[in-house]
């Protein structure tokens, strides 16, 4: 499985790539801008927040990522398949921020490689990183 992480901020995107250059599953892609509401192309599933993945009715779940199948509809506006979201942080003040992006990559990696076991359905998994950021800078 391949991970893409997605930005505009080219600067941001550098340094993640040197920071993550020891991952060759992971590689980082620079988006014209951070639409997030039209991902990228090439994706099977994308990371969502619970709150941007309303539409989807997830379930509030603690620490448990949930996977949501998108309509013909979404998938012809452009989003993948599948969605991930679902992890909601109850204690998230109490967890230092370097903790938070492990435990939402952790819990999202575990739920993908559970519904993968079955199908094979997932080759790239997208998030972008204004999603890994935002768990930093709360």
């Amino acid at each position: 499985m391949k991970i893409r992480l997605f930005d505009a901020n080219r600067e941001r995107l550098t340094q993640l790539q040197e920071e993550l250059r020891a991952l060759p599953i992971v590689e980082v892609v620079e988006v014209e801008k951070a639409v997030y509401m039209h991902p990228p192309s090439g994706l099977d599933m994308i990371f969502m927040t619970l709150p941007a993945a309303e539409r989807w009715r997830p379930d509030f779940r603690s620490r448990e990522a949930q996977i949501l199948k998108t309509s013909l509809e979404d998938q012809k506006k452009g989003f993948p398949p599948l969605i991930v979201t679902g992890i909601n942080l109850t204690d998230a003040a109490s967890i230092d921020s370097v903790s938070q992006v492990r435990i939402v990559l952790e819990t999202v990696i575990a739920a993908v490689i559970r519904y993968d076991k079955d199908c094979k359905a997932i080759d790239c998994l997208g998030f972008w990183v204004m999603d890994l950021t935002s768990v930093v800078s709360h």
